[in-house]
């Protein structure tokens, strides 16, 4: 677990300090229990950017606020988060960030003219099946433009006294807490998201995020290329 270092995650965590209490205890355990900051640096700096699955927005504005040169979208199912996390960015500044997000049904990936410069996901394809999981992560590689990247951070099913911390906190958040949407709960391994990745196509790179940290988090990073 790790808190806020940078001014930018301090910044996007102040943003929920007046929130009621659920919310803002939400948006802080994510992110102290979340590599956020380690994962940030796998975007790139500039350029239209996407995150599926994006929740309350924390990571999204994490991003919008460390790069000004970033122009994020957020977008997730759940019609609830995405109202807050639209209300937690009226707190920023004109020309803090650029950003805004979308309520989107599952498996719904919008479109831009030239395509996404990097779509993203932090922890969101643990909650469906392979079949859909596999449909949506081509999608999304569709949805790139030319040498974009798609950037995958998930909970590794190894070492297995982490993957089991991991589990069992989601299994509470889905199916007895209920306040995270899901259709399953099916945990890949980083080797299965990068075959997942190169048979679309992409050129691939595996990283651990897990140093301190009690979950084994990973990130899978597929950059498209031109054929």
């Amino acid at each position: 677990m790790k808190p806020p270092r940078s001014e930018a995650a301090k910044r996007t965590l102040g943003l929920w300090r007046d929130f009621p209490r659920s919310a803002r205890l939400h948006t802080n355990i994510r992110w102290w229990t979340a590599p956020f900051e380690a994962l940030e640096v796998e975007v790139p700096r500039s350029g239209n950017i996407l995150e599926v699955g994006c929740g309350h927005g924390v990571f999204t504005t994490f991003l919008a606020v460390s790069s000004v040169e970033r122009r994020v979208v957020g977008i997730d199912i759940d019609a609830e988060k995405i109202a807050l996390a639209k209300q937690s960015v009226l707190g920023l500044r004109d020309g803090e960030a650029n950003l805004s997000f979308d309520h989107r049904a599952s498996g719904d990936v919008p479109l831009i003219d030239g395509g996404w410069d990097a779509i993203v996901f932090a922890d969101v394809l643990y909650l469906l099946p392979l079949e859909a999981r596999t449909a949506l992560l081509a999608e999304c590689v569709d949805a790139l433009s030319t040498n974009g990247v798609l950037v995958v951070k998930e909970v590794d099913t190894a070492p297995k006294f982490k993957a089991q911390i991991a589990q069992f906190q989601e299994f509470l958040a889905t199916k007895v807490l209920r306040i995270t949407d899901g259709d399953a709960l099916d945990f890949p391994s980083a080797a299965e998201l990068e075959g997942l990745l190169v048979s679309d196509g992409l050129e691939t790179r595996v990283a651990r995020l897990d140093k301190g940290y009690f979950h084994p988090h990973c990130v899978v990073v597929g950059r498209k290329t031109q054929t």
